[in-house]
């Protein structure tokens, strides 16, 4: 899957600047173009790996550079301020080779959620792409200021974006940690399960064929289930870690590696244990799986772990889970894995922290 990511505000910007890293570490690459949007330049200097022209400050007349202070209404002005010029930017990130636009944002932010939905609607009157915000809600902690911005952001990208993929910080932030403490690794989260769910249609090995592909069309006809998204992920170590030295010598002199014996029964609880966790552990926004309109259910190994009936059985259980009324499946075969790793998307999910936020609005498929 191809995609361009933008981040806007700082938390934003961050969570791109860890994706780029994400996308970096992988054999095949899923980003086609990055792009920092931010009304502070001390804060686009700080990011650690985006080249530096992709650091784009804007609304310098409006902030003077230094942020909005968490003040919607001047994000929102920012973003006004610099329309053409952000477009431009912008234009030259979006090639043909795209399929989805993902802008990151956190929703308690002034520019997270002032700016975000007028750049996703200028976006989406300017392409025809996709266009799936990646919302970061504020945890509780944080003031109500704050918490207000959230509120409005959700209201404003429910009718601009194609969807949203949440990202709960309340119940992902540690406990007896502030967010500052608590925030790189939260960000790395993010980076993480958006990876895995953006890199799994992307050819890792010319030697192996997955039962079943998959490409982006699957991921945006499950996210076109609803409103809200929400990803799972979980992995089990199932070979040991072999040095790249080792790893190199071993596949000069045998063929088969990545596909030694192994045990059929090992391999269907590896599989089955493992989308359990995925889909009954902590997802990017909690939900009631019950809710679930669509699902997408992605499982990645080596090849010969992946056992073709564990994965049937296990696209069975979880459409039981949820009632989805569609559920996709693909397998990602990995020679050179040592986990099996499963990532669960979720769409058109209802949540009581999104109830709690917005209580007044109807987010139903």
């Amino acid at each position: 899957m191809k995609i361009t990511a933008i981040g806007v505000g700082g938390a934003g910007c961050r969570v791109v600047d860890a994706l780029w890293r994400d996308d970096q570490s992988r054999d095949s690459s899923y980003l086609t173009a990055t792009r920092a949007l931010d009304t502070d330049t001390g804060s686009l200097d700080r990011l650690e790996s985006v080249p530096k022209s992709v650091r784009v400050p804007f609304g310098g007349l409006e902030t003077k550079g230094t942020g909005t202070d968490g003040d919607r209404v001047s994000g929102t002005a920012a973003v006004n301020e610099d329309t053409t010029a952000l477009r431009r930017t912008i234009d030259d990130a979006i090639t043909s080779a795209v399929e989805v636009v993902v802008v990151v944002a956190s929703l308690g932010g002034g520019t997270g959620s002032g700016a975000t939905p007028h750049l996703i609607r200028r976006l989406a009157d300017a392409y025809d792409l996709p266009v799936y915000a990646v919302s970061i809600l504020p945890a509780e902690s944080e003031n109500a200021a704050i918490e207000t911005n959230a509120i409005d952001g959700l209201r404003s990208l429910r009718e601009v974006a194609t969807g949203q993929l949440l990202f709960d910080n309340e119940a992902w932030k540690p406990s007896g940690q502030s967010m500052a403490e608590s925030r790189d690794r939260l960000n790395a989260t993010v980076a993480e399960r958006l990876g895995a769910l953006f890199a799994a249609g992307e050819p890792n090995s010319p030697d192996t064929v997955p039962e079943s592909v998959v490409d982006a069309s699957e991921v945006i006809n499950t996210l076109a289930g609803g409103q809200f998204s929400t990803i799972g992920h979980g992995s089990q170590q199932v070979r040991e870690v072999e040095s790249g030295l080792r790893s190199w010598v071993k596949s000069l002199f045998d063929s088969s590696a990545g596909r030694e014996d192994v045990d059929t029964v090992e391999s269907i609880k590896a599989v089955d244990t493992t989308v359990r966790r995925a889909a009954l552990g902590k997802l990017t926004l909690e939900c009631d799986l019950e809710t679930v309109s669509r699902g997408l259910l992605i499982i990645a190994g080596p090849p010969n772990w992946l056992n073709r009936q564990a994965i049937a059985d296990s696209r069975g259980w979880l459409s039981r889970e949820t009632n989805a009324i569609q559920l996709r499946g693909g397998d990602v075969p990995r020679p050179d894995a040592t986990h099996v790793s499963v990532t669960v998307l979720l769409s058109g999910v209802a949540s009581d922290r999104i109830s709690e936020l917005t209580p007044d609005c109807d987010y139903s498929p």
